[in-house]
């Protein structure tokens, strides 16, 4: 998994609900439509002795996406898309037992974008046809497999849900981002100024995607499908003199255009990158090391994201390919007791900056919930599909992926708490202090630790990674601090983060997209910075290339 979710729901309903008479008319031919197909698939579709399917699910995403690129001042990509997508999920046998296990059950294809009928119709008949003997096909096996293998658990395979009709508000696309590109040109030319940047780059990315949702149990609703609207990302490359690869990047991610970064924002993010590649290129590598660390905010949401929060998702607590880290832990601690862990996907922001974890209901149409993973360290929660697992029958709205593929509990926008927090100073001089009570010459500070992964499943190694920019030593005696670079950040999870001794009082957010099973989908972290008592550096894989072998032509003084 990588990272480069009943009163409530009334709530929500009433803030971001329109009536149903206020729907377009896209809306009313999209939904009429589906409801046809669907009523005569739900009647007619059967094969021999074969029952018709007892549930069924139609999506539509209506999807335009904008992507501007611009590098060295000049324009690299300016490309606009729009395309329609079905997703069909299909369910044999019943809610105690039909077709599903890990296995996928459902049919992603495109359809046409006029608003015709009979073509969508076609579609969608197409797709649940397959989708139907398909699931027959997987029933049978699952049936059969019960001759031979044991179950563990008499759970069943799908939790009823509460029809649910609402239209949620769908961002607003802008009437012309023409000169917002030119700032991006504009900003992207300011790379020319660093003679040791071999490549870099500026690009926008905005998406407005519509999700139309359709099931069998009589839910009905319009959203946009989750993650920010707008998407700004910097970043450059360059090379050490022994050869090894360098990138730094910087993101910003926004849901309206008013908040896109300002011109001088963006000089101010080059400037950064610029400086803080040219000392990367010229510090020595660092050496694998254990040793105390300071983790920044972005660090600390990783460590949290990879270490617990990929293991509490509801799936993987059935799944017997899965390690289940946490299963049977339900009231015990699991983390220091001065930590508490929330995912709310109803977040929209966070002390002004949108959260990209938001949605107002799940890909299988339940609301979003806000869960409390983890009170004071001890587990309190799954994040729930509508897969049960023992103990948690229902849904919390957490049944999440990219669409086309099967939904499965994922995160959304993940909250790390303290109630042991201190200033930033104070926490540097107690990694100082810690370093010289075990008898460490130095200590670590890691920042921007942006891609991280881990292993959940049975048999293989559960440990977790991340990769940072920026790694520090800190002298224990001094608190000076040297950047390394060409390692990366490993260990064991439960190991980690019970080492976590202490938090800074400053919260920081970091919007990304984590990868999983059900796909690629939008979330966030909210953490602070962690003072944690041990943790381990390893050198980071690279390929070492010759640098090029003569100046960028802009600073070639001896070309004609």
């Amino acid at each position: 998994m990588k990272i480069l979710k009943t009163i409530f729901a009334g709530l929500l309903l009433c803030a971001l609900a329109r009536p149903a008479y206020a729907e377009n008319p896209s809306e009313k031919i999209l939904f009429g439509a589906l409801q046809t197909e669907m009523g005569r698939s739900l009647a007619r579709l059967t094969f021999e002795d074969f029952k018709p399917p007892y549930f069924l699910s139609y999506q539509i995403l209506d999807s335009t996406d904008s992507t501007f690129n611009s590098r060295f001042g000049d324009v690299l990509q300016d490309q606009v898309s729009h395309n329609r997508y079905l997703y069909v999920e299909l369910r044999y046998g019943s809610y105690d037992s039909d077709n599903t296990d890990e296995n996928a059950r459902g049919v992603f294809d495109t359809i046409p974008l006029e608003n015709d009928v009979s073509d969508i119709r076609h579609r969608f008949w197409l797709a649940t046809d397959q989708t139907y003997k398909q699931a027959i096909k997987d029933y049978l096996q699952k049936q059969g497999k019960k001759v031979s293998e044991i179950e563990k658990e008499k759970l069943p395979d799908f939790s009823k849900g509460e029809p649910h009709q609402a239209e949620v508000e769908i961002p607003a696309a802008p009437a012309d981002l023409e000169a917002y590109k030119s700032t991006i040109k504009q900003a992207s030319g300011e790379f020319k100024r660093y003679e040791k940047i071999l490549d870099s780059g500026v690009t926008l990315r905005a998406g407005w995607k519509t999700v139309y949702y359709l099931n069998s149990e009589g839910s009905r609703i319009v959203m946009p499908a989750s993650g920010n609207t707008y998407f700004v990302y910097v970043w450059a490359r360059a090379q050490s003199d022994d050869g090894m690869g360098l990138e730094v990047y910087r993101t910003f991610s926004v849901r309206t255009a008013d908040r896109l970064p300002s011109a001088t924002d963006l000089q101010k993010t080059i400037s950064e990158i610029s400086r803080q590649l040219l000392e990367l290129r010229d510090c020595k590598i660092g050496d694998p090391l254990t040793a105390p660390a300071i983790l920044d905010p972005e660090s600390t949401g990783v460590l949290f994201h990879e270490a617990l929060g990929h293991r509490v998702e509801g799936e993987r607590q059935r799944n017997p390919d899965e390690g289940q880290t946490f299963k049977g832990s339900i009231g015990k601690e699991v983390i220091p007791s001065f930590l508490s862990v929330d995912d709310d996907p109803t977040a929209r922001e966070w002390r002004g900056q949108a959260l990209n974890g938001y949605y107002a209901f799940d890909d299988e149409g339940s609301p979003a919930q806000k869960v409390r993973i983890v009170e004071n360290g001890v587990l309190k929660n799954f994040l729930m599909s509508r897969r049960p697992i023992s103990g948690f029958p229902q849904s919390n709205g957490h049944g999440r992926s990219q669409f086309g593929r099967d939904p499965i509990g994922r995160m959304s926008n993940l909250f790390v708490k303290s109630t042991r927090e201190v200033s930033g100073k104070t926490l540097k001089k107690m990694l100082l202090e810690e370093c010289k009570k075990q008898n460490k010459s130095f200590g670590f500070l890691i920042k921007r630790t942006r891609s991280g992964d881990t292993s959940t499943a049975r048999g293989h190694y559960q440990a977790f990674r991340g990769t940072p920019e920026e790694v520090y030593l800190v002298d224990a005696k001094t608190g000076n601090e040297t950047l390394i670079r060409g390692v990366e950040l490993v260990g064991t999870p439960l190991i980690t983060i019970n080492k976590i001794l202490a938090t800074s009082d400053a919260y920081e957010v970091s919007n990304a997209y984590c990868g999983a099973e059900s796909g690629s989908i939008p979330v966030a972290t909210i953490a602070p910075s962690s003072l944690v008592k041990e943790v381990e550096l390893q050198r980071e894989r690279e390929e070492k290339l010759r640098p090029p072998i003569l100046p960028p032509p802009l600073f070639d003084k001896g070309a004609k």
